[in-house]
C-alpha cells in the first residue's frame, strides 16, 4: 500500500464516522425539512448575501441545473428572493427574505448544538488538539480552494 493509498484509507475512514455522527446520510438534516445540500446553499446564501447561482454552484462544485431547481423551491417557499445585479444586468442576486434568515440561523443553531454535544465530553486539551488538526486538515487539503 502506497503512501496515497494509506491516507485515502483514513480519509475515507473519517468521512464514514463523520457523516454517520452528524446525521449527515438522513434524508434531512437534523430532523429538519432540509437536505444537507439544500441547508449548505442557505448558508451560503446567507454568507455571501446577494450572490449569484453560478458562485454558489461553483463553491459548493454543484451542477448548476440541480441548484437553479433548489432556488426556485427556496423562492416559491419564500426563503429566497432574486433581484437584478447592478453590475450585470443579465445576472440575478440571491438574498435570504426574513423568513429564510430565520430558517437558516435556525439550521446553524441546529448544527452548533449538536457539534456541542459531541463536544461536550472533551477536556480543554483535547478540544484545542481537535482544533488543530482540523486546522492542518484544511490547510492541507484547501491549497487552492477559495
Amino acid at each position: 500500500m502506497g503512501m496515497y493509498d494509506e491516507v485515502c484509507s483514513k480519509i475515507r475512514t473519517f468521512n464514514r464516522f463523520y457523516t454517520v455522527q452528524m446525521g449527515l446520510l438522513n434524508a434531512s438534516y437534523l430532523g429538519t425539512a432540509y437536505s444537507v445540500t439544500e441547508t449548505r446553499i442557505l448558508f451560503e446564501i446567507k454568507t455571501h448575501s446577494g450572490c449569484v447561482q453560478s458562485e454558489i454552484a461553483r463553491a459548493l462544485r454543484i451542477d448548476k441545473s440541480y441548484l437553479s431547481r433548489i432556488i426556485r423551491r427556496f423562492t416559491e417557499k419564500g426563503l429566497v428572493e432574486k433581484r437584478k445585479c447592478d453590475s450585470d444586468k443579465r445576472a440575478e442576486a440571491i438574498t435570504l427574505t426574513k423568513l429564510g434568515n430565520w430558517e437558516t440561523a435556525h439550521l446553524i443553531a441546529l448544527t452548533n448544538s449538536r457539534i456541542t454535544s459531541q463536544l461536550s465530553g472533551l477536556d480543554q486539551s483535547e478540544c484545542e488538539a481537535l482544533s488543530a488538526a482540523l486546522d492542518t486538515v484544511i490547510s492541507i487539503l484547501g491549497k487552492g480552494v477559495c
